[in-house]
């Protein structure tokens, strides 16, 4: 199973990205990418959330990725690049996916939302075969890109490295697919690949990695070549393995030494989060919404900055994006992204915009 499967920051990469090192060729674990790939320059991009990984990205394109924390066990990740016109957009993994827990006594209904607060968030759920899978995840990712969703014979499977290989044992589907794509902006190609695994005495199953292309037909092959780059590229960092190790044993604990007191301190949390994360999903449909009709509905562009308000002093002002449910400022021009208070001195900023 990916070490990263469940990771998710949102992080702007600019021209002069801080901690970014250009580069003009494949790197040394590429496995001979299309020529058209070797024509992008490429900067090493560090998730900046918890420094879990690094991968290249093009210079200059539209980047949003990193990780996402949604409890001590999961932890998503993703990784977003669109061109600045608009003809390639690149998905690797998302956030979106969660991973399924298999039915039981105890997990409740197909389709219940089991979330543990402070553990995990999964979706009950019967294992998927990939073939049944990936197109439904295609129709529901492009409906409102594309007016029709043709298949066609483009389908492309990438080469995966050994730390994205699945578990031994475990049972796996796979599924490339590639359809004509009608838009407002002219004729563009999809393709997905969705690989579906379970693992072997586990109660769940994941969809790792699903993987997305929308392209015009004459970019299709830089994009698949570039997404085999970034792939190539991508490296794990050992000192968040043994960070993440530590924050499942901190899991653990909780849970084994302090379940009562746990339980009830997370279902106050857990209304909490339920509802930053429903004001989160509300404010990314909302603008993903208006810019539909700004960039003739389709493409995915994220800034990473949020529009903030401060109640005290009147002010309003951006502040770059983060992965927690609220900020806070102690007046001095220092901003906190935290889901509680962080001390002393410090007053929530209200979220007016994106």
């Amino acid at each position: 199973m990916h070490p990263l499967r469940f990771a998710f920051f949102t992080a702007a990469v600019s021209l002069a990205c801080a901690g970014c090192h250009a580069s003009s060729g494949p790197a040394a674990a590429s496995a001979s990418p299309a020529p058209a790939a070797a024509t992008i320059k490429w900067v090493n991009y560090t998730d900046s959330a918890e420094g879990a990984f690094s991968m290249d990205v093009p210079l200059g394109w539209q980047v949003t990725g990193g990780m996402y924390r949604f409890g001590y066990f999961d932890v998503r990740w993703a990784m977003i690049v669109r061109s600045l016109d608009g003809n390639v957009i690149i998905r690797i993994d998302d956030p979106g996916v969660p991973p399924y827990e298999l039915p039981s006594v105890h997990s409740g209904a197909v389709g219940h939302l089991d979330n543990k607060p402070n553990q995990y968030q999964m979706v009950v759920e019967n294992y998927e075969d990939a073939s049944i899978y990936a197109p439904a995840y295609a129709k529901k990712l492009f409906t409102g890109v594309c007016t029709s969703l043709t298949p066609n014979t483009s389908a492309w499977t990438p080469n995966l490295p050994g730390p994205w290989q699945a578990v031994a044992g475990a049972k796996v589907t796979q599924a490339s697919l590639g359809y004509d794509c009608a838009t407002s902006a002219g004729a563009r190609v999809v393709n997905v690949f969705a690989r579906d695994s379970l693992p072997p005495g586990q109660g769940f199953w994941t969809v790792d990695p699903i993987i997305s292309i929308l392209a015009t037909p004459a970019e299709l092959q830089l994009a698949q070549s570039m997404t085999q780059h970034m792939i190539d590229s991508w490296q794990i960092n050992p000192a968040w393995q043994q960070h993440q190790q530590q924050i499942t044993q901190m899991g653990l604990n909780q849970i084994v030494q302090n379940f009562g007191q746990f339980m009830q301190q997370m279902q106050a949390f857990d209304q909490q989060r339920q509802a930053a994360m429903n004001q989160q999903v509300a404010g990314f449909e909302a603008q993903q919404n208006a810019q539909a009709q700004q960039v003739s509905n389709f493409g995915e562009i994220l800034t990473g900055l949020t529009t903030v308000a401060d109640s005290q002093t009147g002010a309003q002002f951006q502040i770059f994006s983060g992965p927690k449910a609220n900020y806070w400022t102690d007046g001095s021009g220092n901003t906190i992204n935290s889901n509680l208070s962080p001390g002393a001195g410090f007053h929530q900023l209200t979220v007016t915009g994106p």
